[in-house]
């Protein structure tokens, strides 16, 4: 039986975007098909890699060889280009965070239901070794019943001159690195949250 190869177009190549580039690779029934960037310079390393570079995002989305759109671009552009996406057929994976904030989250979910294509946010942390020994503690009560959780992530100001510490991106780590942590807790957690506070 033959196995159907899935085209995968990556929309912004930097850090994560190539990240996800050399993963995919060692993908069997996963083919990076090309990708599309608004930087020169990353259309030339791609180009340098032997992928093939799209001219803009239509011709992303006007390839029959893509099924699937990664968007690995900055966070304010990510509900414009999954819709986008989603309504020419194409199934998304984004890099989380996945929107600005839940109203746009809500509204790509309904482009994705309305149209019937997979709309999927990559929370890689769900599989860091150290959060798999606790959740695997937790879950076989090692520790007895627990009454308070702790997670944090320790750094400056993120990447010096990079986006993500602008405001129109999301304005800094909370956003960047917060989406980690809450997904975490849901995943390790199997009851509804009654209460959010920060301090």
């Amino acid at each position: 039986m033959n196995k159907k190869t899935f085209g995968l177009a990556i929309v912004g190549f930097g850090g994560m975007g190539n990240w996800h580039r050399e993963f995919i690779e060692t993908i069997d029934g996963l083919t990076v098909v090309g990708i599309y960037d608004i930087k020169a310079s990353r259309c030339e390393y791609a180009l340098e890699n032997k992928l093939h570079v799209y001219e803009n995002l239509d011709a992303v989305l006007a390839d029959a060889k893509v099924d699937i759109v990664l968007v690995a671009t900055p966070n304010s552009a990510h509900k414009e280009i999954s819709i986008k996406a989603l309504k020419a057929g194409k199934n998304v994976i984004c890099e989380k965070p996945a929107m600005m904030n839940s109203k746009e989250l809500e509204e790509v979910m309904a482009v994705s239901k309305e149209v019937g294509k997979l709309f999927v946010v990559h929370q890689n942390r769900r599989w860091d070794a150290d959060f798999l020994t606790i959740k695997a503690i937790y879950d076989q009560n090692l520790l007895g019943e627990i009454y308070t959780l702790e997670s944090r992530v320790h750094g400056s100001r993120g990447i010096p001159g990079d986006w993500r510490q602008e405001k129109e991106h999301g304005g800094g780590m909370l956003l960047d690195w917060g989406v980690h942590i809450l997904d975490q807790m849901l995943m390790m957690i199997d009851e509804k949250i009654k209460k959010v506070f920060c301090t």
